[in-house]
């Protein structure tokens, strides 16, 4: 039985080295060292702290005898008297423990840069926090008592609409919004919002994620087409632009980060794809499918042939690609994480990554 290394992840917090017997569909079946038990073991003790023994699987080890005993516990069904509400899981001939598979969710990680993808995610949440703090402030110089402004994404983005208490303040449907149409603002205020939230959304706007740092459609008005942005209480202190600017050092930093850890998993998968790829071409203006082409050498030993990387498909590689898009790093960020400006006519305005040796 062929066993490949890798990292694993059943709870998005906490990851682990094991091996697993193959990459194929539905969940992961892994084994572990019993130093990635013992872990193990230490991480579902401090979830069953945090949510209670009757919702959490876990794990012990119990020392003392001639060898380390695993024994997993399945709290929820201790009362119910069940069987096997609490086994002992005994290692292979190599030393390894399979636990929870066909039980637990167990899924494929990359590595130490889960962790920095996760940091990435968190950082990019404070970036919209801090966005809309700074845009209620904006926004309250003029309108004191507002909540929330309403977000059109289309083009450029744009605040279509004020929330105050009591629902929509703005626009208010009828003539007390004057001839220009703005109501109680004028149009530098609003200028000065709407670039707030257009700088935001320059670093990715996929809905979903939006939604996930708190930026939701505003379905219970009838609006889904518009995003909800929260301001913060009303008697929050004002802090001007320092903090928001301090988020967007912050997610900048660490998206650096990510796309420089990144560089030998892409290049992994890419070799997957086509053994002979020794670089990649991509277009930032790529759409759904991020990658352009791949490199291979030429007769003069150059990394210059671009071959259509659709001809390989490979869908690890472009799901990294496409997570790794996803925060719409510029080609100035590229060029600071080892990528270069494509010198090929055909590849005009592309960028290069030429991978590390195998």
């Amino acid at each position: 039985m062929g066993l490949i290394e890798t990292y694993v992840c059943v709870d998005d917090r906490h990851i682990y080295p094991a091996v697993i017997t193959g990459r194929h569909g539905g969940w992961l079946s892994p084994g572990f060292t019993l130093d990635a038990v013992r872990q193990l073991a230490s991480d579902t003790q401090e979830m069953a702290n945090e949510h209670g023994h009757d919702c959490v699987d876990q794990i012990k080890v119990i020392d003392g005898g001639p060898e380390p005993v695993v024994l997993h516990i399945r709290w929820p069904f201790i009362d119910d008297g069940a069987a096997d509400a609490v086994s002992v899981v005994k290692p292979d001939d190599d030393g390894r423990y399979w636990i929870g598979g066909g039980e637990w969710t167990w899924h494929e990680v990359d590595g130490p840069l889960f962790h920095t993808q996760n940091e990435t995610f968190e950082a990019w949440q404070r970036l919209l926090a801090e966005s809309a703090r700074r845009v209620g402030e904006i926004v309250r110089t003029q309108m004191p008592n507002a909540t929330a402004a309403l977000l059109n994404l289309e083009g450029l983005g744009r605040i279509d609409a004020i929330e105050a208490v009591g629902g929509v303040a703005w626009p208010t449907g009828d003539e007390s919004d004057g001839p220009d149409g703005y109501g109680p603002f004028d149009t530098e205020m609003l200028g000065d919002a709407d670039e707030v939230l257009r700088l935001a959304l320059d670093y990715g706007r996929d809905r979903t994620d939006l939604e996930l740092g708190g930026w939701r459609p505003a379905r219970d008005i009838g609006a889904p087409h518009l995003h909800r942005i929260p301001f913060a209480p009303v008697d929050t202190e004002d802090t001007g632009g320092s903090l928001l600017e301090k988020a967007r050092e912050r997610f900048l930093a660490v998206r650096r980060k990510l796309l420089t850890e990144s560089v030998p998993y892409v290049a992994t998968d890419a070799r997957e794809a086509h053994p002979e790829a020794v670089g990649l071409a991509i277009d930032l203006h790529g759409g759904e499918t991020p990658f352009l082409m791949f490199l291979v050498k030429d007769a003069n030993g150059e990394a210059n042939t671009p071959l259509p990387a659709t001809a390989w498909p490979n869908q690890r590689l472009h799901d990294r690609l496409a997570k790794l898009l996803a925060f719409e790093p510029t080609g100035e960020d590229l060029l600071a994480c080892g990528w270069a400006e494509s010198s090929e006519p055909c590849l005009d305005g592309a960028y290069v990554l030429i991978f590390p040796a195998a």
